[in-house]
């Protein structure tokens, strides 16, 4: 389906390493998902702070951030070559900061000696509730593919990209699925209520629309969220029509944005109209309620 390449020319779908994708490889200062968030839920002003091409100070996060998700991510969906285990105590020591450090400049997560067996149970459990779940057989396998990237072009022109944990041919509809992990519950009811303050509605309407620019196919998108902890229970939960709908608008504000901020070089942050604030049902209903007691 795809050939590993350093960088990118055309519109396509490419196996491309993560440090290449998050430094933009793209033609010209291109979209991704979490910038399209950031447009969303911040402000350009923030984009412009944030994007690789855009500032050539702006930090990677994924590049200063370690957890259990993250090595149960790269265990998950690229093997045990994917991580780098350290024979140390902690992170604290110079030897252990300098293992971390090359294991992260060779593409590889880094995960302490003490916290391998409960990754590697971590992974266990999700191919064991997936294989129960009424939808799970095929995701994240099915003939699929892991971490692949997605460039393409809006008619505007605009340069877009994204990273998908695993895309997999399904018939006429193709299937993107995509792993996370969560320190507090993976429970549908909680997690989703969650989901859209975060942005995370918008991942899918993004990766579904490059999907489609590229191949011509509707596709499928589910999120598999399992819990950090012991029994490492997950959900695996996609958005409902409405709210698939409501996301590929946010993706059109996003685009919008970026593009005007582009032309105008105006980076603009929070509005500068005053904001008022009006009055929330729930609020006026608790303070009549506390007044009536």
């Amino acid at each position: 389906m795809t050939e590993p390449v350093s960088a990118v020319t055309a519109p396509g779908i490419y196996d491309l390493p993560a440090s290449v994708y998050h430094a933009d490889p793209c033609p010209e200062p291109s979209l991704s998902c979490s910038i399209a968030k950031r447009l969303c839920l911040a402000s350009p002003a923030h984009v412009r702070q944030e994007h690789p091409r855009l500032n050539p100070d702006a930090e990677q996060e994924e590049c200063e951030a370690f957890d259990l998700g993250t090595a149960a991510h790269a265990l998950f969906l690229e093997g045990k070559g994917g991580v780098a285990i350290i024979d140390a105590k902690d992170w604290r020591t110079t030897a252990a900061k300098e293992a971390r450090e090359t294991a992260r400049r060779a593409g590889l997560t880094p995960i302490l000696t003490k916290q391998w067996d409960h990754v590697q149970a971590m992974v266990a459990a999700i191919r064991q509730q997936l294989d129960q779940h009424d939808d799970g057989a095929a995701i994240f396998a099915g003939g699929g593919e892991p971490e692949r990237t997605l460039i393409w072009q809006e008619p505007s022109g605009t340069w877009c990209r994204a990273r998908l944990d695993w895309l997999r041919p399904h018939r006429s509809t193709w299937a993107i699925d995509d792993y996370k992990t969560t320190g507090g519950s993976a429970s549908p009811d909680v997690w989703i209520r969650s989901m859209f303050a975060a942005g995370t509605d918008i991942q899918a309407a993004w990766y579904l629309r490059g999907l489609y620019v590229l191949t011509g196919y509707v596709g499928q998108f589910r999120f598999v969220v399992q819990e950090l902890d012991p029994p490492y229970v997950l959900s695996v939960i996609s958005l409902g029509p409405a709210a698939l709908m409501l996301a590929e608008k946010k993706c059109l504000y996003a685009l919008d944005h970026w593009e005007r901020a582009r032309q105008t070089n105006d980076w603009i942050g929070y509005p500068r109209q005053t904001c008022y604030a009006e009055l929330p049902a729930w609020h006026e209903a608790a303070w009549l309620e506390k007044e009536l007691r």
